[in-house]
Parts: structure tokens; sequence; C-alpha cells
């Protein structure tokens, strides 16, 4: 059913809706929408309604209905918390979803037990990196699979759209975004709590170093973290992530603005730039992404803050021992579990 499809709407409920959310006037049906817009053309037509305003409602009409025709010609109506998708071969999905946003490729939704990732059709080449570094991702045994599996994507569907691809990944109901957390503490996080999350990281680059890929796009838009368990996946971002060596792809300009200028320089990858964007979201959750302002407003215990700002190793084994037998113990002293009391329901 369409939500507004009073024909004697106001000039200004009409014009305020955008041209990119046609969804609000028109239904998810081509042949109701067409019945819909007619009415509302004999209601706001030049040619019938004198008001002074006619002429510009009528032809935004216009652009919405155009665009609603487009919409559902490639396979996307979204309505609130959910999202309709119409693959090419004809098959249709329904995302629900608590949390959508832009990000540079495109936009993501986000679920209690899903994140999809809807791309623009430009961008076909890193969806399709993404699905066979996904893929690939190695593991020793079954005992590591287990361990390190929680903190992996793993693919529920992918598919293409006339809108673009479709990737949807797995998400347990307790990981939550790491943006969305930041965001919900002010911008700025208690120590304690981005400790443990630099632990869960850095356990991660680890597991990366291993398998021999740089992911490439670390950040509080990528990772989500688990409150109860003190755990983290790295959802997002994998479009980037190369073999090491391997030429890069492309990047986030978070990624290009905090990796070591030699990498850059090189295009290749190399862990330091996933070991540099880690040190680089530790700051942003302490406040200053930049570094500088840290020590002055005592974000955080001095060892962690020089640890943030000093540059990254060449080896993630390394950071994360330094990290664990040095830096904790001098920032915080005998180790004990922090409760970070956070939900869904208290994000959105």
């Amino acid at each position: 059913m369409s939500t507004m499809i009073d024909p004697t709407q106001s000039a200004a409920m009409l014009l305020a809706i955008p041209p990119t959310e046609p969804e609000r006037l028109f239904s998810g049906d081509p042949e109701t929408a067409r019945q819909e817009f007619r009415a509302l053309a004999s209601v706001w037509h030049p040619d019938r309604c004198s008001r002074p305003e006619a002429t510009e409602v009528f032809q935004h009409l216009g652009r919405l209905y155009d665009r609603a025709l487009g919409k559902l010609r490639d396979g996307i109506w979204q309505t609130p918390g959910q999202l309709r998708l119409r693959a090419l071969d004809g098959t249709e999905f329904r995302v629900r979803h608590y949390r959508e946003r832009q990000f540079e490729l495109g936009r993501l939704f986000i679920g209690d037990g899903i994140v999809t990732a809807l791309l623009e059709p430009a961008y076909s080449d890193l969806f399709r990196n993404a699905l066979a570094v996904i893929d690939r991702l190695p593991c020793a045994d079954a005992g590591m699979a287990a361990e390190i599996g929680r903190c992996l994507p793993e693919i529920v569907r992918h598919f293409e759209t006339g809108a673009g691809p479709v990737l949807v990944v797995r998400k347990t109901p307790d990981l939550l975004s790491l943006r969305d957390v930041l965001d919900h503490h002010g911008g700025r996080m208690d120590p304690r709590h981005v400790a443990w999350i630099l632990s869960s990281l850095l356990n991660l680059a680890c597991y990366l170093d291993y398998a021999g890929i740089v992911h490439n796009a670390i950040s509080t838009d990528t990772y989500f973290i688990s409150p109860q368990t003190h755990g983290g996946a790295l959802l997002g971002g994998w479009w980037y992530a190369v073999r090491r060596g391997e030429p890069l792809r492309a990047a986030p300009a978070l990624t290009v603005q905090y990796a070591p200028f030699e990498v850059m320089t090189r295009r290749r990858g190399d862990h330091r730039t996933d070991l540099e964007s880690i040190r680089a979201l530790g700051r942003e959750l302490l406040g200053d992404i930049a570094g500088p302002r840290l020590a002055r407003d005592r974000a955080a215990p001095p060892p962690m803050i020089d640890w943030l700002r000093l540059p990254a190793g060449a080896c993630a084994l390394d950071d994360y021992q330094t990290w664990q037998r040095q830096v904790l113990p001098d920032s915080f002293g005998e180790r004990r579990f922090v409760k970070l009391d956070l939900t869904r329901q208290d994000l959105y």
C-alpha cells in the first residue's frame, strides 16, 4: 500500500517529498503506481487546477513518478524498515533493517541478523573482489575456524539488481555498528572500552597477517562490536582487500590519509596499513583521530596514548604482544572485565 495516495494533499506536502523517495507517495507496484499518478495528475494538472503552484507540483509529481518506475524497473523499493530487492533472475528478497546509511560505494542496511550492502553499478569489480577474498579466507584447522570465524563475514547471499550488486552477510543480534556506538557516546568513549575493542582488532590483525591478506578499510564504519562478549566482527570494507604485495585496487579516503606514505606510494598490500588503521580507529574512539589533543584532554592513560600516536610496527603479532604485555598493564593495571551496558534498543 502507498503511504500517501490522497490526491487532495497540499502542495507543500507534495513538494516536500525528495525526488529520491518516490516510495513516500507511490505503491511498489507499477499498475497501482500508474493509477495513483493519474489520480494526482487529475487534481494538479495546470489545465484543471487554477492554483499558482499547480505547474510546479505537477512537474514534481512527474519526476517522482519517473523515479518510481525506475526503481521498480531496477528491482529496488524501500519502505520504512524494509527494503525490497529483485534480482536480475526475477527472484525477490525482502530485507528488514533498523539502520541505513551511505558509504563510499553505495548504501548499507543493518538488521538484527544480516548486513546488506547495495553497491552502485560502477563498483562491480570491487564487489567481485570482495566475494573472492571472503570465499578464500583460510583457517589452519577447525579450532581456528571456530575462533576466528566469529570475527569474519559469512556470505548469506549475493546477487545483481538493476540498481547494482548486492552482498548480504550474516550478523548476530548482539553485534552493533561501532560508528553508531561512538555516535551514541557523543564521539568519545571510555578508554577502558576502547582498550578491549583494540584488543579484538589486533587479534584479528594477527589472523589477517597469517592469511596474507590486507583488508585496507578497518574503521568504525566497517567494524561491529559485541558489548556482551567484548568481541567484534569485521563485516564491511572487504571490497578493498588484497593479498600482501598485490597492487591495491582502491582505498577509502581515511585509509589513504593514515596509511604509511611509502605504502600509498608503492600502492601495494602492506599489513602496516591495517595496523595504522587500528591506531587511527583507537584515536577516533577517544575523541581525536589525528591525536594531538589526546594528551591535553587526558582522554586515556599516557601509555595508551603514546602507543596510539607511535607508528605501527611491521608485524601484527609484535604489535599485539606489545599491546597485551606492556601497554594494557601499564595503562590499567590488573586485567578485568568492564561491562558496556548497551543494546540495539539504546542506539535506535
